[in-house]
């Protein structure tokens, strides 16, 4: 049997993920997984290196956020705040994905991000839904005995993305999470939809537990001694193979199936993204490099003034021909010069700018 793992943090969770990127494929490659996504904490800056090291690896490599989201907290009350992790389709799907990361952040309190219901539901095409970990809305409402409201919340969920939803189940070796499992399944069985098994992976290993759980008394800012029950009870949040999961699961190997429909519906990859830039207007029968070779020979002249002087040494006119050439083989000669219209624009207008070199 086969398995995709569908909700996975990375170091880029901030304090909680104990993992790079490049780690969790190296380690899903070897598990043999056929797919795995990351789901950062309302975060897509770990994106580029998952997809570029997945694509070298030949891994299916699934774009998602664990995005926070606000229910509720109408008048006096406040809100329910619970976790969704997101996974993108399509190409549609990962751009609301970026502009729900956005929302989040550019809305709320700074290190507080969260998106309500209603901008959740204005940006869902593209997007598959997870119902989340133990401590989310409906999984909670499940714990509690709730089934009724259980199936109402998850009935918010079907509406809002138009049924590309999945009931999020768990076995981390603790009781508890067993028997909300068992509710969670039945939830899904009463609403014909899927239900998927994850390891909500921390770390990729079990070894690196204890990494975690330094992230997570720097995060609480208390000594290990000191964090008792805010620590995970177990190492077992670490990225496990499709055989070890179907020997847990070997009751319910449909939760497993379900991971690799969802792999396959997810098939968005980072790759396909081409990246567009404003057409810089070019003097007629002049290209980009030209242009921009003239720009810096003006540029040199006004600077240092003319080639073999004192201020103009061969140094000089050698560095920038290696400059150009770099830029013309890397076809950034259009971007160049965008940039220099943009601080051309802010002189002019009397606009403090100032570039950063790394990018």
């Amino acid at each position: 049997m086969q398995y995709a793992e569908l909700h996975c943090h990375s170091c880029f969770s901030l304090l909680d993920g104990a993992a790079l990127p490049e780690v969790l494929v190296a380690r899903a490659k070897e598990l043999g997984l056929a797919a795995l996504a990351i789901t950062d904490h309302d975060e897509l800056g770990g994106s580029v290196r998952f997809a570029s090291a997945a694509h070298e690896a030949e891994l299916n490599a699934i774009i998602g956020a664990e995005i926070t989201v606000a229910i509720g907290g109408d008048g006096d009350d406040e809100p329910l705040i619970t976790h969704l992790p997101l996974l993108a389709e399509t190409r549609e799907g990962y751009g609301n994905l970026s502009t729900l990361v956005t929302l989040g952040r550019r809305d709320a309190p700074r290190g507080s991000p969260c998106v309500t219901l209603d901008q959740l539901a204005s940006h869902a095409n593209g997007l598959f839904a997870l119902t989340g970990c133990p401590r989310g809305w409906i999984p909670t409402l499940a714990a509690a005995g709730e089934l009724d409201a259980a199936c109402e919340a998850t009935a918010t969920l079907l509406d809002i993305f138009d049924r590309r939803v999945a009931i999020e189940c768990w076995d981390h070796g603790l009781p508890e999470e067993r028997e909300t499992s068992a509710r969670l399944i039945e939830t899904a069985r009463a609403l014909d939809i899927p239900w998927v098994v994850t390891n909500d992976v921390h770390y990729a290993r079990a070894r690196d537990r204890m990494v975690h759980d330094v992230l997570a008394s720097l995060r609480h800012k208390r000594t290990l001694d000191e964090m008792g029950t805010r620590l995970r009870p177990n190492g077992e949040w670490y990225l496990k193979g499709a055989a070890q999961v179907a020997r847990r699961w070997r009751h319910a190997p449909d939760g497993i199936r379900a991971t690799l429909a969802i792999a396959e519906r997810c098939s968005f990859r980072l790759e396909q993204l081409e990246p567009t830039l404003p057409e810089f207007m070019l003097p007629p029968g002049v290209d980009a490099d030209e242009y921009l070779g003239r720009l810096v020979e003006q540029g040199a002249h006004e600077r240092w003034g003319t080639p073999n002087t004192v201020r103009r040494g061969p140094g000089h006119d050698a560095q920038l021909a290696h400059e150009l050439a770099l830029i013309g083989k890397l076809g950034l000669a259009g971007y160049f010069l965008i940039v220099w219209d943009i601080m051309r624009f802010a002189r002019r207008k009397g606009i403090l700018c100032q570039g950063r070199g790394s990018a």
